[in-house]
């Protein structure tokens, strides 16, 4: 457990996130409880303790809040995006007790998974990191992909990629 403040709450929606780190992987954990204002003594748990131990006394960590992961703001500050037209491909579907699911060819089946074959442009759009808009499908098949094969739509790639603005994480 870590014991601390956060210097504004603006974006603290709730008692889960980050605390982000460039120089190494960020620490997910629990606040004791959700700051009503700046300077509020508050706890954070971890459940990674390696992770939490890393982390320096005294040092500011900028937090991201729990709707969000630690990945949406690393990949918005690289800046290293291409334009790629989404085009369907094949997809694998599997049953996985109840339930019907699809992923992409050569990935393994979950364990206990029922093999249904693959179909043909099963994979018809991709989600777009920030909005969660399609790309591909019906709508627009224009988006911009990261070196980890993150999309995003043209709008959220005009509104923060181009400009580095991080300002996602702090509205409601």
């Amino acid at each position: 457990m870590l014991t601390g403040y956060l210097s504004h709450v603006q974006g603290v929606r709730n008692d889960m996130g980050w605390l982000y780190r460039t120089d190494a992987p960020s620490v997910v954990g629990t606040l004791s409880r959700i700051p009503v204002a700046p300077g509020e003594l508050v706890e954070f748990r971890s459940p990674d303790d390696d992770m939490a131990a890393e982390l320096t006394p005294g040092t500011t960590y900028p937090w991201i809040d729990g709707y969000w992961q630690a990945y949406h703001v690393s990949m918005i500050l690289s800046g290293r995006w291409e334009p790629r037209t989404f085009r369907a491909e094949p997809a694998r579907y599997f049953r996985h007790g109840r339930v019907v699911g699809w992923q992409p060819l050569g990935w393994a089946l979950p364990e206990g998974a029922e093999d249904l074959g693959v179909r043909e442009g099963g994979w018809n759009h991709e989600h777009c990191e920030l909005c969660r808009a399609h790309i591909g499908g019906p709508g627009d098949p224009h988006g911009y992909v990261d070196p980890d094969d993150h999309w995003l739509c043209r709008t959220c790639h005009e509104r923060y990629a181009l400009s580095r603005d991080l300002s996602f994480v702090a509205e409601e």
